[in-house]
Protein backbone atom coordinates (compact mmCIF):
# COMPACT_ATOMS: atom_id res chain seq x y z
CA UNK A 1 0.00 0.00 0.00
CA UNK A 2 1.56 3.55 -0.86
CA UNK A 3 1.92 6.33 1.43
CA UNK A 4 -0.51 8.34 -0.93
CA UNK A 5 -3.08 5.81 -0.85
CA UNK A 6 -2.44 5.60 3.25
CA UNK A 7 -3.02 9.16 3.59
CA UNK A 8 -6.71 9.02 2.40
CA UNK A 9 -7.87 8.45 5.77
CA UNK A 10 -5.11 7.69 8.56
CA UNK A 11 -5.21 8.77 11.93
CA UNK A 12 -1.84 10.03 14.18
CA UNK A 13 -1.01 8.40 17.15
CA UNK A 14 1.50 10.41 19.40
CA UNK A 15 3.97 8.56 22.03
CA UNK A 16 4.12 11.99 24.53
CA UNK A 17 7.56 11.57 26.27
CA UNK A 18 10.75 12.91 24.51
CA UNK A 19 8.05 12.69 21.25
CA UNK A 20 6.35 15.71 22.04
CA UNK A 21 7.63 16.96 25.12
CA UNK A 22 10.92 17.03 26.32
CA UNK A 23 11.23 15.07 29.38
CA UNK A 24 13.82 12.34 28.16
CA UNK A 25 16.85 15.46 28.20
CA UNK A 26 14.93 16.47 31.52
CA UNK A 27 15.37 13.44 33.26
CA UNK A 28 18.89 12.73 32.58
CA UNK A 29 19.90 15.99 33.06
CA UNK A 30 18.39 16.12 36.46
CA UNK A 31 19.69 12.25 37.11
CA UNK A 32 23.19 14.24 36.92
CA UNK A 33 22.83 17.14 38.80
CA UNK A 34 21.31 14.49 41.34
CA UNK A 35 24.37 12.35 41.32
CA UNK A 36 27.27 15.38 41.32
CA UNK A 37 25.42 16.50 44.69
CA UNK A 38 25.61 13.12 46.47
CA UNK A 39 29.31 13.70 45.58
CA UNK A 40 29.95 11.49 42.46
CA UNK A 41 30.46 12.38 38.52
CA UNK A 42 29.05 10.98 35.74
CA UNK A 43 29.39 12.24 32.20
CA UNK A 44 25.56 12.07 30.58
CA UNK A 45 28.03 9.86 27.60
CA UNK A 46 28.36 7.59 30.13
CA UNK A 47 24.96 7.82 31.92
CA UNK A 48 22.55 7.53 28.93
CA UNK A 49 23.46 4.18 27.69
CA UNK A 50 23.41 2.92 31.26
CA UNK A 51 19.46 3.94 30.96
CA UNK A 52 18.90 2.73 27.75
CA UNK A 53 20.34 -0.62 29.08
CA UNK A 54 18.82 -1.00 32.13
CA UNK A 55 14.94 0.03 29.93
CA UNK A 56 16.03 -2.88 27.27
CA UNK A 57 16.28 -5.36 30.14
CA UNK A 58 12.78 -4.79 31.51
CA UNK A 59 11.39 -3.85 28.50
CA UNK A 60 7.67 -5.74 28.62
CA UNK A 61 6.81 -5.38 32.25
CA UNK A 62 4.06 -3.67 33.59
CA UNK A 63 6.04 -2.39 36.15
CA UNK A 64 9.12 0.25 35.85
CA UNK A 65 10.40 -0.27 39.54
CA UNK A 66 12.95 -3.32 37.96
CA UNK A 67 14.07 -0.85 35.13
CA UNK A 68 14.63 2.00 37.36
CA UNK A 69 16.33 -0.21 40.34
CA UNK A 70 18.49 -1.81 37.60
CA UNK A 71 20.01 1.33 36.11
CA UNK A 72 20.19 3.17 39.43
CA UNK A 73 22.13 0.33 41.00
CA UNK A 74 24.60 0.53 38.16
CA UNK A 75 24.70 4.10 38.10
CA UNK A 76 25.52 3.72 41.88
CA UNK A 77 28.29 1.26 41.38
CA UNK A 78 30.08 3.45 38.41
CA UNK A 79 30.12 6.30 40.30
CA UNK A 80 31.47 4.72 43.76
CA UNK A 81 28.16 5.82 45.66
CA UNK A 82 26.79 2.14 46.46
CA UNK A 83 27.57 2.66 50.19
CA UNK A 84 25.73 5.91 50.50
CA UNK A 85 22.20 4.94 49.12
CA UNK A 86 20.06 2.06 48.52
CA UNK A 87 19.20 2.23 44.51
CA UNK A 88 15.52 2.16 45.50
CA UNK A 89 16.28 5.44 47.69
CA UNK A 90 18.50 7.06 44.35
CA UNK A 91 15.22 6.36 42.18
CA UNK A 92 13.21 8.24 44.89
CA UNK A 93 14.94 11.23 44.76
CA UNK A 94 15.41 11.76 40.90
CA UNK A 95 11.26 10.80 40.67
CA UNK A 96 10.62 13.67 43.83
CA UNK A 97 12.76 16.10 41.78
CA UNK A 98 10.97 14.76 38.34
CA UNK A 99 7.58 15.51 40.00
CA UNK A 100 8.75 18.92 40.50
CA UNK A 101 10.02 19.68 37.25
CA UNK A 102 7.11 18.34 34.86
CA UNK A 103 5.42 21.52 34.93
CA UNK A 104 8.30 23.26 33.68
CA UNK A 105 9.00 21.12 30.86
CA UNK A 106 8.97 21.98 27.36
CA UNK A 107 7.52 21.08 24.34
CA UNK A 108 10.11 19.61 21.73
CA UNK A 109 10.73 21.81 18.70
CA UNK A 110 8.24 21.47 15.96
CA UNK A 111 5.64 19.87 18.32
CA UNK A 112 2.88 22.12 18.50
CA UNK A 113 3.39 22.91 15.34
CA UNK A 114 3.17 19.68 13.35
CA UNK A 115 0.16 18.68 15.71
CA UNK A 116 -1.74 21.97 14.76
CA UNK A 117 -1.09 21.40 11.26
CA UNK A 118 -2.41 17.67 11.31
CA UNK A 119 -5.36 19.07 13.39
CA UNK A 120 -6.24 22.09 10.90
CA UNK A 121 -6.50 19.25 8.04
CA UNK A 122 -8.58 17.28 9.96
CA UNK A 123 -6.46 14.53 11.18
CA UNK A 124 -7.84 12.24 14.33
CA UNK A 125 -4.91 12.42 16.69
CA UNK A 126 -4.45 10.22 20.37
CA UNK A 127 -1.40 10.48 22.85
CA UNK A 128 -0.53 6.99 24.35
CA UNK A 129 2.44 7.40 26.76
CA UNK A 130 3.70 4.55 29.61
CA UNK A 131 3.56 7.90 31.88
CA UNK A 132 0.95 7.12 34.06
CA UNK A 133 -2.85 9.29 34.73
CA UNK A 134 -1.02 11.41 37.43
CA UNK A 135 2.00 12.62 35.71
CA UNK A 136 -0.26 13.36 32.58
CA UNK A 137 -2.37 15.43 34.32
CA UNK A 138 0.55 17.66 35.64
CA UNK A 139 2.13 17.86 31.73
CA UNK A 140 -1.33 18.26 30.73
CA UNK A 141 -1.60 21.76 33.10
CA UNK A 142 1.49 22.86 31.44
CA UNK A 143 0.77 22.05 27.87
CA UNK A 144 -3.53 22.54 27.71
CA UNK A 145 -2.56 23.55 24.01
CA UNK A 146 -1.43 20.63 22.66
CA UNK A 147 -3.37 18.02 24.67
CA UNK A 148 -6.48 20.43 23.45
CA UNK A 149 -5.71 19.37 20.04
CA UNK A 150 -5.86 15.18 20.93
CA UNK A 151 -9.06 13.22 20.38
CA UNK A 152 -7.64 10.45 22.65
CA UNK A 153 -5.23 10.04 25.63
CA UNK A 154 -3.65 6.81 27.08
CA UNK A 155 -1.81 6.49 29.70
CA UNK A 156 0.61 3.46 30.94
CA UNK A 157 -2.28 2.56 33.91
CA UNK A 158 -5.63 2.24 31.46
CA UNK A 159 -6.99 -0.99 32.77
CA UNK A 160 -7.19 -1.79 28.85
CA UNK A 161 -2.82 -1.29 28.91
CA UNK A 162 -1.90 -4.60 30.50
CA UNK A 163 1.70 -4.52 28.80
CA UNK A 164 4.30 -2.10 28.47
CA UNK A 165 5.83 -1.17 25.40
CA UNK A 166 6.88 -2.61 23.27
CA UNK A 167 4.03 -4.52 23.47
CA UNK A 168 0.87 -2.82 21.46
CA UNK A 169 -1.45 -2.64 24.14
CA UNK A 170 -1.58 1.71 24.22
CA UNK A 171 -1.53 1.85 20.69
CA UNK A 172 -4.56 -0.86 20.27
CA UNK A 173 -6.49 1.04 22.59
CA UNK A 174 -5.95 4.79 21.12
CA UNK A 175 -6.73 3.41 17.74
CA UNK A 176 -9.80 1.31 19.27
CA UNK A 177 -11.25 4.79 20.79
CA UNK A 178 -10.52 6.80 17.63
CA UNK A 179 -12.58 3.87 15.93
CA UNK A 180 -9.72 3.01 13.41
CA UNK A 181 -7.46 0.10 12.59
CA UNK A 182 -3.98 0.20 13.83
CA UNK A 183 -2.78 -0.69 10.35
CA UNK A 184 -5.19 2.58 9.33
CA UNK A 185 -2.48 4.44 11.56
CA UNK A 186 0.89 6.37 12.02
CA UNK A 187 3.12 5.65 15.39
CA UNK A 188 5.87 8.68 15.93
CA UNK A 189 8.18 7.40 18.86
CA UNK A 190 11.25 8.56 19.98
CA UNK A 191 12.57 5.58 21.57
CA UNK A 192 13.34 1.93 19.82
CA UNK A 193 10.91 0.17 22.38
CA UNK A 194 7.90 2.41 21.23
CA UNK A 195 9.00 2.01 17.45
CA UNK A 196 9.12 -2.05 18.03
CA UNK A 197 5.53 -1.24 19.89
CA UNK A 198 4.11 0.33 17.02
CA UNK A 199 4.78 -1.81 14.59
CA UNK A 200 3.90 -5.10 16.92
CA UNK A 201 0.31 -3.24 16.68
CA UNK A 202 0.34 -2.95 12.77
CA UNK A 203 0.99 1.07 12.68
CA UNK A 204 3.42 2.61 10.44
CA UNK A 205 6.02 3.98 12.28
CA UNK A 206 7.70 7.16 12.11
CA UNK A 207 11.41 7.77 14.36
CA UNK A 208 12.23 10.18 16.01
CA UNK A 209 15.68 10.09 17.56
CA UNK A 210 16.60 11.29 20.98
CA UNK A 211 19.15 13.91 21.43
CA UNK A 212 21.81 11.41 22.62
CA UNK A 213 20.75 8.19 20.12
CA UNK A 214 21.43 7.81 16.33
CA UNK A 215 19.83 7.41 13.54
CA UNK A 216 22.11 4.60 12.92
CA UNK A 217 21.84 3.28 16.35
CA UNK A 218 17.55 2.83 16.68
CA UNK A 219 18.32 1.37 13.46
CA UNK A 220 19.85 -1.79 14.91
CA UNK A 221 16.85 -4.33 15.14
CA UNK A 222 14.04 -1.70 14.62
CA UNK A 223 12.20 -0.97 11.57
CA UNK A 224 10.69 2.10 10.49
CA UNK A 225 9.13 3.57 7.52
CA UNK A 226 10.28 6.95 7.95
CA UNK A 227 13.18 7.89 10.33
CA UNK A 228 13.75 11.70 11.18
CA UNK A 229 17.69 12.40 10.51
CA UNK A 230 17.73 15.39 12.41
CA UNK A 231 15.57 14.23 15.20
CA UNK A 232 13.00 17.00 14.47
CA UNK A 233 9.93 17.24 14.30
CA UNK A 234 9.28 19.69 11.76
CA UNK A 235 10.82 17.36 9.22
CA UNK A 236 7.54 15.29 9.68
CA UNK A 237 6.85 13.33 5.99
CA UNK A 238 3.47 15.01 5.15
CA UNK A 239 4.25 14.63 1.28
CA UNK A 240 4.48 10.65 2.30
CA UNK A 241 1.08 10.96 3.28
CA UNK A 242 0.12 12.97 0.94
CA UNK A 243 -0.49 15.98 3.02
CA UNK A 244 0.00 19.89 2.06
CA UNK A 245 3.11 20.81 4.15
CA UNK A 246 4.04 23.16 6.76
CA UNK A 247 4.20 26.71 5.47
CA UNK A 248 8.06 27.54 5.17
CA UNK A 249 8.85 30.07 7.57
CA UNK A 250 7.87 26.97 9.91
CA UNK A 251 10.31 24.48 8.81
CA UNK A 252 13.05 27.21 8.97
CA UNK A 253 12.88 26.94 12.90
Amino acid sequence: MSWACFSLRFSQLWDLDGTLIDTSSASMITLQQLIVELGGELELSTLVPIVEQSAAISTGQKATKSSKEHWAQQVLRVTGLEAKLTPAALVKKWEDRMIKKRADIQLMPGAMEVVSHLHNLGIPQAIATMSNSRSVAIKQRAHPEIFDLMDVVVTSDDPDVRNRKPAPDCWLTAAQRLKKKCTRCVVVEDSPEGMRSGFAAGARVVGVPAAWTSPEKIGRGVKVDYMLQRGLLLDFPFKQFGLPPLPPQLTKK
